[in-house]
């Protein structure tokens, strides 16, 4: 090969090979922290979720028709998930108002404990 040949690949592939893969590349990468930095806020799922998370309060609340036991876990888990949802802090805040545990077992004491957790939580950020 001659000169003007080694000349000629050189400035294809220096010249327009290898800075066309970084553009995509580069561009790649900036498109995809664009779209991680300004996902729009999906209100339509968050209404739903939250929205099944008090159906399954109202389903785990209901007076138990065999026995007594009292779900505690699955108490904890309810309440620790209205954390989530800012937006509904006063819906929320009435809701916790209506429920009274009063067992003396672990859970019990557990949920009483989160409850008023999650009521300092929601009242604490209706001041900011």
């Amino acid at each position: 090969m001659t000169g003007f040949e080694w000349t000629a690949i050189g400035l294809i592939v220096f010249g327009m090979v290898i800075p066309f893969w970084l553009m995509t590349i580069f561009s790649t990468i900036v498109l995809y922290q664009q779209q991680k930095l300004t996902k729009p806020p999906k209100r339509k799922i968050v209404v739903h979720d939250y929205a099944k998370l008090m159906k399954a309060f109202e389903e785990l609340l209901k007076p138990p028709v065999k026995d007594g036991n009292f779900n505690g876990p699955t108490m904890m888990v309810y309440l620790r998930e209205l954390r989530e949802y800012p937006q509904y802090r006063d819906t929320s805040l009435l809701f916790l108002e209506e429920i009274s545990i009063t067992g003396s077992k672990k859970f019990d004491d557990l949920c009483k404990a989160e409850l008023k957790s999650i009521e300092d939580h929601l009242l604490g950020l209706e001041n900011e």
